[in-house]
């Protein structure tokens, strides 16, 4: 939940935020450029005062242009992956790698998921957040996998700005093997580029099957989707539904 930095190295130190938007999207009606900063601003009033990083995690395709647009330009980065819950977990503990203790990790995700992996990060040195208390969040879970703890959270009273402090936001396709950019129409455009629709349905139906999905990015990964050489797109390459 979230609560104050226990020492004054913690409140310190860089927090990552991975914000799972398939469990938890923007509220109807909420206005999107308002999630960054308002997460931001509630851990700067608990104490943190180190770096804040926030990288809102799915199946981007899925989500409304204008919302990806309007979190983008408030400073939240985009990591575009096939599954969604599953896949932020794997986002936390790749991030280990180069985000040593004592940093923090911050998950909004479903309750459930996100207290396995919290835990397992905070057994090796890390402080973990989570935005409202879990054995609330667990009576929650069903009545819509606790999106309505989500929605109270944003609720709240608004932050003053409506772009984090932070900027530098960048985004990331890991369907397509980590494929990067820094502006927004790059990504909108890496969409519908023949790689990114070649590379989808292959994801997609893997993630979707039922399998344990590899982690994005790995080794494993690479050998679960092979790439198909440039000349085998289909040049009207369409996704399916």
């Amino acid at each position: 939940m979230m609560e104050r930095p226990p020492t004054s190295e913690v409140a310190r130190a860089p927090i990552a935020v991975y914000w799972d938007m398939k469990m938890c999207p923007v509220p109807y009606g909420y206005d999107a450029r308002r999630v960054g900063p308002f997460i931001e601003s509630n851990l700067r009033q608990l104490g943190y005062t180190g770096p804040i990083t926030i990288t809102a995690v799915g199946l981007l395709s899925d989500v409304p242009e204008q919302i990806l647009e309007a979190l983008f330009s408030s400073g939240v980065s985009l990591s575009n992956v096939p599954c969604g819950t599953r896949d932020v977990a794997t986002l936390v503990l790749f991030r280990t790698f180069d985000f040593p203790p004592p940093a923090s990790f911050m998950v909004i995700s479903h309750p459930e998921d996100a207290a396995v992996f919290l835990e397992l990060v905070s057994e090796i040195g890390y402080n973990t957040i989570f935005p409202f208390p879990l054995k609330e969040a667990a009576s929650h879970l069903e009545d819509d996998d606790g999106k309505p703890l989500w929605e109270n959270f944003l609720r709240a009273e608004p932050p003053e700005e409506d772009k984090c402090s932070e900027t530098g936001q960048s985004w990331v396709c890991r369907v397509c093997h980590g494929v990067t950019g820094r502006d927004f129409q790059s990504f909108m455009t890496h969409l519908s580029t023949p790689k990114h629709i070649w590379e989808f349905p292959r994801w997609h139906t893997y993630a979707t099957s039922g399998n344990q999905i590899p982690c994005v990015g790995s080794d494993e990964s690479e050998d679960a989707v092979e790439e198909a050489p440039l000349d085998s797109y289909p040049e009207n390459a369409t996704i399916m539904a």
